[in-house]
């Protein structure tokens, strides 16, 4: 683009690169501490077209005291509350030791996985029925999450234009004082969070569980009209032919850290999208017909 003679900006374009996002995006607090704020750009680590819109994204901590009666000595499971855990490892009180095995996934897709947890609690549950035994927390843990992923048993549920509410049980912690489950769930923008805390309450009251929410990031959505969305739909229809929309996800990306930010690529409908898994690639053809979106979405945002 640089390199074309006729191109001349309006605007400055400005590269910026950020290595946090995966752990908080310290890196673009930084940036807004201390440098410009773009009025028009995009991050591309989402998917194609245009991402309108991202889910909010909450962090619920339940906490359970173990009993005496209760089967399990140990547990364990989860490398970060954002992944749908691939392993999940029990130790019982009579010295016996299983590890269940699931498939890693986004928590903003949990669909796409198999949860370890889940796995383990359901596994767990029908030895201590043969057994005659007992455990609280396998009884929570069945009776309102088991292998749900919209929290319809916890009172999380809702749905609007920007999709489903989606839960994931991200990580968990049993020793002998307690049980704690971290999930992580990805809720439309137009829910209500004190309503929802509400009925999440309820719904885990009778068991003797507490719930925290340690981290709320509020949806983010722009207007589909706007200049910034209009602008790269226009280039996105034109240059593949096609009558797409806007979208909306449940993944966070780097346009939460900065205004005037949306997701644009570089995934195009229909491919795999093999972020955070084993062996990530990405096409080159893929990766040319990407550039070639981008060289004339910065073309268009410049002048």
């Amino acid at each position: 683009l640089l390199e074309d003679p006729s191109f001349k900006a309006d605007k400055r374009i400005r590269l910026i690169v950020g290595l946090n996002e995966e752990k908080g995006s310290a890196c673009m607090e930084r940036y807004r501490e201390v440098e410009e704020i773009p009025v028009a750009g995009f991050t591309a680590d989402a998917v194609f077209p245009v991402i309108y819109a991202e889910k909010g994204n909450a962090v619920i901590v339940f906490q359970m005291p173990r009993g005496e009666n209760d089967t399990i000595s140990r547990a364990s499971a989860g490398e970060a509350v954002n992944m749908v855990p691939g392993l999940c490892t029990v130790e019982l009180k009579d010295g016996s030791s299983d590890t269940y095995s699931g498939s890693i996934a986004r928590a903003s897709t949990p669909e796409q996985g198999k949860n370890a947890i889940s796995a383990a609690m359901e596994a767990v549950a029908e030895k201590l029925e043969k057994s005659g035994k007992e455990d609280q927390f396998v009884t929570f843990y069945n009776d309102l999450i088991g292998w749900e992923l919209d929290g319809t048993k916890l009172g999380l549920d809702f749905k609007d234009e920007t999709g489903l509410t989606t839960v994931n049980a991200g990580l968990l912690s049993i020793d002998a004082d307690q049980a704690l489950l971290t999930i992580n769930i990805r809720y439309p923008v137009t829910l209500d969070i004190g309503e929802t805390k509400r009925k999440l309450d309820e719904a885990v009251a009778p068991y003797g569980v507490k719930a925290d929410w340690p981290g709320i990031m509020e949806p983010l959505v722009y207007p589909k009209d706007s200049h910034l969305i209009a602008t790269m739909m226009d280039v996105y229809c034109e240059l593949t032919g096609t009558d797409a929309q806007p979208l909306a996800i449940g993944g966070g990306a780097y346009a939460r850290a900065l205004p005037n930010i949306v997701g644009f690529g570089p995934v195009f409908p229909g491919d795999p999208d093999v972020a955070h898994k084993a062996n990530e690639w990405a096409s080159i053809d893929k990766l040319l017909a990407g550039a070639a979106l981008y060289r004339e979405v910065l073309k268009r945002l410049a002048q």
